[in-house]
């Protein structure tokens, strides 16, 4: 009986052994199927999105630089771009000459690692200096030039009046005495007309008339609205400051001109102030006394310029305000017939340039004796000769300093580049020469263009004397017909 408990009992463990050890076999299949799936799961692909082929800063500005021309005539130079390094650099700083080297700025940094770069990819000389165009070659040319070709000289001339004109003048005309010209130099004389700026047209006949009249009179120049701004905190400053710039005295031409060259426009238009200032200036003298106002506008300095007028002329019978409306509008017209009436003298309205010219020219030019009396030399003086020359000398020399500026950026970036064995002797040699060949291009069109614009200059100045020797050629012709 105890042996049949005993063999039962066994098969009993044996069943139980059995039933567990396929149980744990079955749920560690289960397992490793999870972990396969998951691990199927993890290791299939999953879809990416497509990318676009990037290519490396380093070929990009490759491809870019191979497209670089680097200027071999004055046209390519003209039209040369700015570096990326190089094209914010001030105008003023890009064009004027620099003592010692130039030095390559904050991107020297930068510039160093793109150097590297292009030279990793290439060692043709070509290639590399037209990377230093890319990055570091001058914006200045084109523009140097284009002021250069832009300047222009207004050469002072007599006015020419034809014998009938002169007639007329000389059967009404009472001698002037002296003659005070007023100009305007308020901010509305910036503006232009045909293409030039008011105050400078307002300038060149205010020379011009100087110039004839002061021969046989004295002659003075005051100038207002070239003080403060338009603004209305400078107004009192603008309407306040009235400046005699070239004091009554006879013409003198290199005085006059650097006199009138420094005035700017700049504020509000105080006529009657101007003309109170005239009249405080002459107060006690018996002689004639004439102003001779040039402004393109009315009063805006809350002034009475009518009563100042009727004041300056009420001290003396040989007193007179004349004006010439420049470009004025009807009011301003208006108002400014009424100065010239209440002064006992006369308005002209000059709505051109030539208008302006020809105003003056047949109503206050003295008469044909005074006109014959003077000397060509008023358009041969050395003054405005010498300063032309400074003032182009002075613009052409920016295409020059340019040139210099942009070879002494050259030759830092390729010391660099050799310094830290960028390149072979021998390519640092080739690019050298590339480099003095540039700079020996712009050393002549500088030269050209300079030159151009001398032999510009002097053909307009000949113009000049040409047509005053043919006017007094003439005129000296009538006069012995006449038996004169």
């Amino acid at each position: 009986m105890m042996r049949t408990w005993i063999t039962l009992l066994f098969v009993l463990l044996l069943l139980g052994g059995c039933s567990g050890k396929d149980e744990k076999v079955e749920n560690e299949e289960a397992n490793t199927a999870n972990v396969e799936e998951v691990t199927k799961e993890v290791e299939e692909p999953l879809e990416e999105p497509e990318k676009e082929p990037q290519s490396s800063s380093e070929h990009k500005d490759l491809n870019t630089i191979n497209q670089i021309k680097i200027p071999a005539s004055q046209e390519e130079l003209l039209e040369q771009d700015g570096g990326l390094f190089t094209k914010d650099i001030a105008y003023e700083e890009e064009t004027k000459q620099i003592w010692g080297n130039f030095g390559l700025g904050d991107y020297e940094e930068q510039l160093t690692e793109e150097l590297q770069k292009v030279a990793n990819s290439t060692q043709d000389p070509t290639a590399i200096f037209q990377a230093l165009h890319y990055y570091i070659g001058s914006y200045a040319y084109g523009r140097a030039s284009e002021e250069l070709e832009n300047y222009t000289v207004e050469w002072f001339e007599p006015y020419l009046p034809e014998p009938d004109e002169m007639e007329e003048s000389e059967g009404t005309a009472t001698d002037p005495g002296k003659a005070l010209i007023l100009l305007d130099a308020s901010s509305s004389m910036l503006l232009s007309i045909e293409g030039k700026q008011k105050m400078d047209v307002a300038k060149s006949a205010a020379g011009r008339f100087a110039n004839t009249i002061g021969s046989t009179h004295d002659v003075s120049l005051i100038v207002y609205g070239h003080a403060g701004t338009q603004n209305d905190q400078d107004k009192q400053l603008s309407c306040t400051t009235i400046d005699e710039i070239y004091p009554l005295q006879p013409f003198n031409a290199d005085t006059f001109t650097a006199a009138v060259d420094n005035v700017e426009a700049k504020g509000w238009t105080p006529i009657a102030n101007a003309i109170k200032a005239a009249r405080e200036k002459m107060a006690g003298t018996n002689e004639n006394v004439t102003l001779y106002i040039i402004s393109d506008g009315a009063e805006t300095c809350d002034g009475d310029p009518v009563a100042e007028a009727k004041a300056f002329a009420s001290e003396d019978s040989g007193r007179s305000v004349n004006i010439i409306g420049f470009d004025v509008d009807a009011k301003g017209e208006n108002a400014l017939k009424e100065v010239a009436a209440a002064g006992n003298g006369e308005y002209i309205s000059a709505k051109t340039i030539e208008d302006l010219n020809n105003s003056i020219r047949k109503t206050w030019v003295p008469s044909f004796q005074e006109i014959m009396s003077k000397s060509n030399s008023l358009i041969k003086h050395w003054g405005q000769d010498f300063q032309s020359m400074v003032d182009r000398t002075d613009l052409s020399e920016k295409i020059y300093y340019t040139s210099l500026n942009e070879k002494s950026r050259f030759y830092s970036a390729l010391n660099i580049m050799r310094a830290q064995k960028m390149i072979t002797p021998e390519v640092y040699d080739e690019i050298k020469q590339l480099i003095e060949a540039k700079a020996k291009l712009a050393l002549t069109v500088y030269k050209d263009l300079d030159k151009q614009k001398m032999d510009e200059i002097e053909a307009d100045r000949q113009q000049v004397i040409e047509r005053v020797n043919e006017w007094s050629d003439r005129m000296n012709e009538l006069r012995k017909a006449q038996g004169n």
